[in-house]
């Protein structure tokens, strides 16, 4: 890395209120700020991936796998994670590959503290804001086109008929969607939802899962590669499994165009399970990668600004995920090429 580079990292450490970490290729601890320090409560600035690691006692299995994996293949990557125990914060984090030419040199890995009140609460408040102008869309329709088809029965073609229940139908499902999405916050925010943990053997779980997916979604563009034989358990409650794929599943399939493969891998670590799946999302700026597994951020409510039912969606699937003992990542590579990481602990091998 070169002076330039360096100072203009050490500038950015020291005036920003984010936790940040820079490496090099090797492991190597560049530059660590105090914010990042006083989060992982290290007792002092480690100069090494390893060392960082042993100060936080492996207990954040995201970090491990973070610094550790080769993160050169990809431009960037979103994630979560928790902060080692007893504490019961969470962090955002984003990291980006830093390149000299075409060759990546080192990251920059940036950390942003989710559990202040304040910043959840104004994410809440802008979440009721937003449903109930969304749900209010939907619902606005279908009164209108039945209270026509009610009024103006008798004097109706059958293909103007049929055109009225289209769009009853269309808009009732739409509702039908938003309605499930904020229970299902409600719930899951609430620690209402009761799920039942069991040993699950995921080489099994994600071929069954696949083969009622292809009823539901296009068989030509699901691809499963798997080439493990080892069929290792999790647990898990297959349920809050199988919503997770789905919605995983669907944001690939809507944000690829239609002759785009949605590819789905499984593969495993020591002691994690990761369901890979991998598209090209041509319809999804760079902008709006970061909040994708947040609560809905504030926004315009016109019609415009109205967001896509599968993306809400994927809130709902990191919500899931943690429940499971799980976290989900995204990375990002050339071309639109995006990669979701459903990791999930591995049950101990006797």
């Amino acid at each position: 890395m070169d002076t330039l580079q360096t100072l203009a990292l050490q500038s950015w450490c020291e005036a920003s209120n984010e936790g940040l970490l820079v490496l090099d290729t090797r492991g190597t601890v560049c530059l660590i700020n105090k914010r990042l320090q006083d989060l992982f409560k290290l007792t002092s600035k480690p100069e090494t991936v390893e060392e960082l690691l042993r100060q936080t006692q492996n207990a954040t299995p995201e970090l491990r796998t973070l610094l550790t994996q080769d993160s050169t293949l990809s431009t960037a990557q979103w994630g979560e994670m928790r902060l080692p125990k007893p504490s019961t914060q969470r962090l955002n984090w984003y990291q980006i590959i830093l390149r000299e030419g075409e060759a990546a040199i080192g990251s920059v890995t940036i950390f942003r503290d989710v559990g202040v009140q304040g910043q959840l609460e104004v994410a809440k408040q802008s979440f009721l804001s937003m449903i109930s102008h969304d749900l209010r869309t939907p619902l606005s329709t279908i009164m209108g086109f039945a209270e026509l088809l009610y009024h103006n029965l008798g004097n109706l073609s059958t293909d103007e008929q049929k055109e009225f229940v289209e769009h009853i139908i269309k808009n009732a499902t739409q509702l039908s969607r938003y309605t499930q999405i904020a229970l299902d916050i409600m719930y899951l925010e609430a620690n209402l939802q009761d799920f039942q943990v069991e040993q699950v053997a995921l080489g099994n779980f994600v071929k069954h899962w696949l083969n009622d997916a292809l009823h539901r979604f296009s068989a030509t563009r699901l691809v499963y590669h798997n080439s493990i034989t080892d069929n290792r358990n999790t647990e898990i409650a297959p349920a809050a499994l199988h919503k997770i794929l789905y919605i995983l599943v669907e944001f690939a399939l809507e944000e690829s165009a239609l002759d785009e493969p949605v590819d789905i891998r499984l593969v495993y670590n020591s002691t994690q399970a990761h369901i890979l799946i991998k598209h090209r999302a041509t319809k999804l700026s760079p902008g709006e990668v970061e909040g994708l597994f947040q609560l809905m951020r504030p926004r315009d409510l016109s019609e415009a600004g109205r967001p896509q039912l599968h993306r809400m969606q994927l809130y709902v699937a990191n919500l899931l995920a943690r429940k499971q003992q799980g976290y989900l990542t995204l990375r990002t590579g050339e071309a639109d090429h995006y990669e979701i990481d459903l990791a999930l602990p591995l049950v101990a091998q006797s």
